[in-house]
């Protein structure tokens, strides 16, 4: 599943890659991964980690925590077979490194992954995604789109991806990232939506403004934005007319992300920025849809989107 948008020959199905770190006992990822594998008819490898140490003991004490990690790697895996099924193309091998970051990018080079799927942090709240440490680095280190799967994510063995959720910002009008979302889900048949998140400050922080008046810019503000998402799908060649288009509004994030309705195999997708030293960065905005998403998602970076 390429995020990579081109209007000129149908993309290439690229492998899906689902990272397993060890002592990884969640399912999540699996889940995730297997689902938009059989949506888009992808090959799927799933890879556990088996960190080494660096540099090796001259001792034998190495011996045991090395058996140790090659067996926790080998549970991951038999697990994650019996989450993937026979519905989707897979392969499943356990790759060594100096630590799991090391691995995935080893691993995903090695296989030329379009998409690498991770499961939430040990701390993140169940059916919402947290961004560990090692997803933190991947991010930064990887210039492939990444997919996270909320806490306690699951689905049925035969699940497809419902619908797919563009979050629309100030940096998407131009960015690629509506297109490539509209590419794809006319390519794997799948609902396409875009939404916008308005976020209004509480009773203390909104002073003497009157509510009504607050009504009438978000109002406006909801419009401006629906004609540059129009806009950029026109230029896209989609019908913008028939876009499904939505505007969240709510008091804090929490607030305003459960103000959409959002199904259990629904996907949501949001763009990236990159720099010099990070391939890529999540905004303020971007970083809050992420904490309080409900369903799983998409990070693409922008800067793939334009090139």
């Amino acid at each position: 599943m390429s995020w990579s948008s081109t209007r000129k020959c149908r993309p290439e199905v690229t492998t899906i890659l689902i990272g397993l770190a060890p002592g990884d006992r969640g399912e999540a990822a699996s889940h995730l991964g297997a689902m938009i594998a059989r949506s888009t008819a992808s090959p799927l490898v799933v890879s556990a980690i088996s960190p080494v140490p660096w540099p090796p003991s001259p001792f034998l004490g190495d011996e045991e925590y090395l058996e140790l990690q090659e067996r926790s790697a080998e549970e991951a895996l038999d697990r994650a077979r019996r989450v993937v099924g026979p519905t989707a193309e897979a392969e499943f091998l356990v790759e060594s490194a100096r630590s799991v970051t090391d691995g995935l990018l080893q691993v995903s080079e090695r296989v030329g992954a379009g998409l690498v799927v991770l499961g939430s942090g040990t701390s993140g709240l169940p059916g919402r995604v947290s961004l560990g440490s090692i997803a933190q680095r991947i991010l930064h280190s990887l210039d492939t789109p990444v997919c996270f799967a909320p806490e306690g994510f699951a689905v049925a063995h035969d699940a497809r991806i419902s619908r797919i959720t563009v979050g629309f910002g100030r940096a998407d009008s131009d960015s690629g990232l509506l297109r490539a979302a509209i590419e794809r889900a006319q390519e794997f048949a799948i609902p396409l939506r875009v939404a916008c998140f308005a976020v209004r400050p509480g009773a203390a922080l909104r002073g003497t403004i009157e509510t009504s008046a607050e009504d009438l810019v978000v109002g406006e503000w909801a419009e401006q934005v629906r004609g540059q998402i129009r806009t950029a799908a026109a230029d896209a060649g989609a019908d913008a007319e028939s876009l499904d288009i939505v505007v969240a509004t709510g008091t804090g994030w929490a607030e305003t992300m459960a103000a959409l309705p959002w199904g259990p195999t629904d996907l949501l997708a949001i763009g990236a920025k990159t720099s010099a030293i990070s391939r890529f960065l999540l905004g303020s905005h971007a970083a809050k849809i992420v904490k309080h998403s409900p369903v799983p998602v998409l990070t693409v970076a922008r800067a793939s989107l334009t090139s």
